[in-house]
């Protein structure tokens, strides 16, 4: 994941920000997950959410996420 990137989508216009969001997504994301990433990367009413989203995808992935969280549950990840 481009940390450059992600360090900017919450000052992008909204639609771009979504758009650089799913670029950033690995193909190896299980489907489920990639699935309820995509709806909710759709229902972000601002920049700032879709940056929040993205951040919690990279903490997980980096093993950063919080064991039992309700995200991880929520995601499958």
């Amino acid at each position: 994941m481009d940390i450059e990137t992600l360090q900017k989508l919450d000052k992008m216009p909204l639609e771009k920000a979504r758009e650089e969001a799913l670029k950033m997504l690995s193909p190896k994301t299980k489907p489920r997950a990639l699935n309820r990433l995509q709806y909710d990367l759709d229902k972000a009413p601002n920049s700032a959410e879709v940056s929040r989203i993205m951040w919690q995808v990279y903490l997980s992935g980096s093993g950063l996420g919080t064991v039992g969280s309700s995200w991880r549950k929520e995601y499958h990840a």
